[in-house]
């Protein structure tokens, strides 16, 4: 049996009942999953003080070992104002836990033989001929050209030299406002107005910040890549993903936006003002995410449920298959979780679209994890090794990710 805490309820399932039995995620025995006694129920523990504390306002943990549900704990509300609680069918901004599936799909088109990795981006797109890097020499700051193209592996691993247009001083951020590329809204948690076609001309506008390849720089990258999805693919990245990945694994409440019939499990959003947490978003018949946005984000902006994503973790930890659907070859996979970054970058270390993380289990073994996580505080670690999944989801901007490290580490300092 799983355990399932909402708010100060404890009720005990058997399995997790999804809308649509046929999706219901396999349940292991937790008692036999090769944790040492008080490690899961510890984990429920801490969620529940962290609401309890009003730390949070409900987060949601999901274990998985062997491809089976071994825990599951939510607590909490899914608005703080309006109250309710939170439950497991939410609906969640993953922000840039997008990223990973984005790569899946370019991936597949990459086995189909519609680009080759090192491709020059602008043999796509071409107003990438044209791109520029800003440099400074001899205390002058310069445009010159790239050393080298863009290239389709420069996206998959943040080398490209895009950013998100906000960190790296006064001028990167008005390059990217004059051309209308940047993150605002409420807490910056929306796109641009227009379209990633529009987006991925104007970005080739903007200096970058360095020659491709020389630094790991997070920003518009698999927006980028999305862009290409389409053109490899003659289709809209939405529908290309829906046909490609969200069909074939049963992941029935991804999207890029939430149908009206599914609005009422959309979990508000929230954020921390003068010490109290307050809703930043919520559902309306005017919210973007429901009336859908030009902006369709392959970098952030999908929704999803904790089942969803989970279906998406087991395909990728079988070696791209899930229940017969095979979404990537075996070796795909595993081209895409090795190693792209120069061991002289001074940096973690990523591959195609999941950065690679060393973790220690209370074992005092190391093993290999694949992770990303979203800027609403949702989080997720694949180990192939041992077997784990872990995700973590709440909507809370900005990320922090304090909660998920937490409780992430509970499970594998708890790991035999």
């Amino acid at each position: 049996m799983l355990r399932l805490t909402c708010g100060l309820l404890s009720l005990y399932l058997v399995g997790l009942v999804a809308p649509d039995a046929a999706a219901e995620l396999p349940v292991g025995d937790s008692a036999a999953a090769p944790f040492a006694d008080g490690t899961l129920e510890g984990a429920t523990t801490h969620l529940q003080r962290e609401v309890a504390s009003k730390q949070i306002v409900g987060g949601m943990h999901l274990v998985l070992h062997a491809g089976k549900v071994v825990h599951f704990a939510l607590a909490g509300a899914a608005d703080i104002e309006e109250g309710g609680l939170l439950k497991k069918d939410a609906l969640m901004r993953i922000f840039s836990m997008s990223k990973p599936i984005t790569s899946v799909a370019a991936m597949q088109l990459w086995e189909q033989g519609k680009f080759r990795l090192d491709d020059p981006v602008a043999r796509f797109i071409p107003s990438f001929a044209d791109i520029k890097v800003r440099v400074t020499r001899n205390g002058k700051t310069q445009l010159v050209p790239p050393l080298r193209p863009v290239t389709v592996r420069d996206l998959l691993r943040h080398t490209s030299g895009f950013s998100y247009g906000r960190k790296y001083g006064e001028q990167v951020l008005q390059d990217h406002r004059r051309v209308g590329v940047l993150y605002g809204g409420t807490k910056n948690m929306f796109p641009p107005e227009m379209t990633i076609a529009q987006a991925a001309d104007a970005l080739a506008q903007i200096p970058l910040l360095h020659h491709p390849g020389e630094q790991f720089t997070y920003g518009f990258n698999t927006d980028v890549l999305g862009r290409l999805v389409e053109v490899w693919s003659g289709d809209r990245l939405d529908h290309y993903m829906q046909k490609a990945i969200f069909d074939p694994l049963a992941m029935r409440d991804t999207g890029f936006f939430v149908p009206g019939e599914k609005a009422a499990r959309f979990t508000s959003c929230h954020a921390v003002e003068e010490g109290k947490n307050v809703v930043v978003d919520r559902v309306s018949p005017h919210n973007p995410y429901v009336r859908g946005m030009k902006f369709i984000s392959g970098g952030g902006g999908l929704v999803s449920t904790m089942e969803d994503y989970a279906r998406f973790c087991l395909m990728m930890m079988a070696g791209g298959e899930l229940n017969g659907q095979r979404v990537l070859k075996h070796a795909t996979v595993w081209t895409m979780f090795s190693d792209q970054l120069d061991p002289a970058l001074e940096h973690a270390r990523w591959g195609l679209g999941f950065e690679i993380k060393p973790i220690e289990l209370g074992s005092g073994k190391t093993v290999t994890g694949y992770r990303w996580g979203g800027y609403a505080n949702t989080n997720f670690v694949i180990i192939p090794e041992r077997q784990l999944i872990q995700i973590f989801m709440r909507q809370n901007v900005p990320s922090t990710h304090r909660v998920s490290r937490k409780l992430f580490q509970r499970i594998y300092q708890g790991m035999r």
